[in-house]
């Protein structure tokens, strides 16, 4: 019976220049120092990323299934970021279409190469969340994309809930939160998606929101 290993793999640039999510300010040494991302007419917002995660499973391998549409890929994208809002009695995001265009420009220049790369824009109006996934690879050699899905990114954002110290308005020291502070944000009301399959079939997403989120000094809800 053939077995596969699937490693997932989250990495977050140290610049969340023009891509999703920024980080929050930290007290602690041990944390990558974020950068301040000057825009006309914004404050300055800053960006970081989310530590590097590897997760390992072996199974048997499911059969092929027909490719989704765009549509069916970022059914989920909003509910996954509402119910989290929901909790702090916070509006509902909105689909952008324009945000989802925007993601898309970058996501295709991300996977413009044979490995998706992983980098924020170095200016943008918006904020950006930033996720990647490896290959599934399989022990005769083969590779598949690996079944990611919407509700999975998000989730792997919003999970920095547990590192988010909100009565000091920074994140635990050694952890990062700036991906889970930017879905929650308060003053954001629109969000947009894309992603893109890579020639070795890695793939990277990224969500665009509108208006950005983590500014120095503010808390997110």
């Amino acid at each position: 019976m053939n077995r596969l290993k699937i490693t997932l793999s989250i990495l977050v640039p140290v610049l969340l220049t023009a891509c999703s999510t920024t980080e929050l300010p930290q007290t602690d040494n041990t944390q990558p120092q974020a950068t301040t991302n000057p825009h006309s007419g914004l404050n300055h917002h800053v960006h970081s990323g989310i530590p590097n995660h590897t997760h390992e499973h072996y199974q048997q391998r499911p059969p092929e299934q027909a490719p989704l549409s765009n549509a069916q890929r970022f059914s989920g994208a909003l509910d996954a970021h509402n119910k989290v809002r929901a909790k702090h009695r916070l509006k509902p995001l909105r689909w952008s279409n324009k945000l989802a265009q925007y993601s898309q420009q970058w996501v295709n220049q991300l996977g413009s190469g044979r490995h998706c790369a992983i980098r924020h824009r170095s200016q943008t109006p918006y904020g950006e969340n930033i996720y990647r996934s490896g290959a599934v690879s399989w022990s005769d050699g083969r590779t598949e994309i690996s079944p990611v899905t919407i509700r999975q990114v998000v989730k792997s954002w919003t999970d920095e809930e547990r590192w988010f110290d909100y009565n000091r308005n920074r994140c635990q020291p050694g952890k990062k939160c700036g991906h889970y502070t930017q879905a929650v944000w308060r003053d954001t009301t629109e969000v947009g998606c894309a992603m893109k399959v890579c020639a070795d079939k890695s793939q990277t997403w990224v969500c665009s929101y509108n208006p950005p989120g983590n500014f120095i000094g503010k808390r997110p809800y």
